[in-house]
């Protein structure tokens, strides 16, 4: 194939790559919304619960925005949350990405106060279930994390936040942070679906807990989000009654 050829393919399948994003529209019209009612009642605080990890997308940037100094993020989750189109189709993968002007081109945009590197600290994080691009992202833009095995107490959740001088936090807890042996409802304990690929959380609910009592006591909480929450027992118990005639 001549050169010039090879790269305008080479292109279009990077733009179609980039545009694959799983019901890329409609995520977008939800964040467009999101943000037309936060400028509208103009909240000094966020507590966003329910969805997944994109839930934080649009309340972590107004807040950035409302707090541009001396701001962190704490993104509590098993997952870095820093993929691209080009490695996965779905958002929730790259929310952390796109807040740091990185991940999915589309959403990356619409982000106002983009974070930056140092302004980001991983708490829970599986350093063996990181993927290369996952690796090489987290090296190249220097950014700090702490595995279960490194949060035996919340104490260097608080010394990074001293070292930083950081005032105003924003959390970001993925519920698949925990153990699904300590915590039920999560997407890895959907019953008999067997053992998962994906990196599983080690964390337990009152190491957490700790965590975000600490956080509190040296910064200001402005901003929590809680995501991935799935009640499989309340869900399937719903979906099996709900067959009984008595229930329609």
């Amino acid at each position: 194939m001549p050169v010039a050829d090879e790269k305008a393919t080479l292109a279009a399948n990077e733009e179609q790559a980039v545009q694959n994003v799983f019901a890329e529209e409609i995520l977008l019209q939800q964040q467009a919304a999101a943000r037309e009612i936060l400028k509208v009642k103009q909240p000094r605080k966020i507590i966003t619960i329910g969805g997944d990890c994109s839930i934080s997308q649009v309340p972590f940037d107004y807040l950035h925005q409302q707090y541009p100094n001396n701001t962190a993020i704490l993104w509590l989750d098993a997952h870095p949350d820093i993929m691209t189109p080009k490695e996965f189709d779905h958002e929730h993968a790259m929310v952390l990405g796109n807040l740091l002007g990185h991940g999915a081109p589309n959403f990356a945009k619409t982000v106002k106060a983009p974070f930056k590197a140092n302004q980001v600290l991983y708490a829970g994080l599986i350093e063996s279930g990181l993927l290369p691009h996952e690796k090489s992202f987290i090296v190249e833009h220097s950014l700090s994390y702490l595995t279960p095995q490194d949060l035996t107490s919340a104490q260097p959740v608080k010394d990074w936040l001293k070292a930083n001088k950081i005032e105003h936090v924003m959390v970001h807890l993925d519920l698949d942070v925990l153990s699904p042996t300590d915590f039920r409802s999560l997407l890895c304990n959907k019953p008999h679906q067997g053992p998962v690929e994906y990196a599983v959380g080690e964390m337990t609910l009152a190491n957490i807990v700790q965590i975000l009592q600490a956080v509190s006591e040296t910064a200001e909480l402005v901003g929590l989000s809680i995501a991935e929450y799935l009640p499989w027992d309340i869900i399937n118990l719903r979906n099996g009654l709900s067959k009984l005639d008595i229930f329609k």
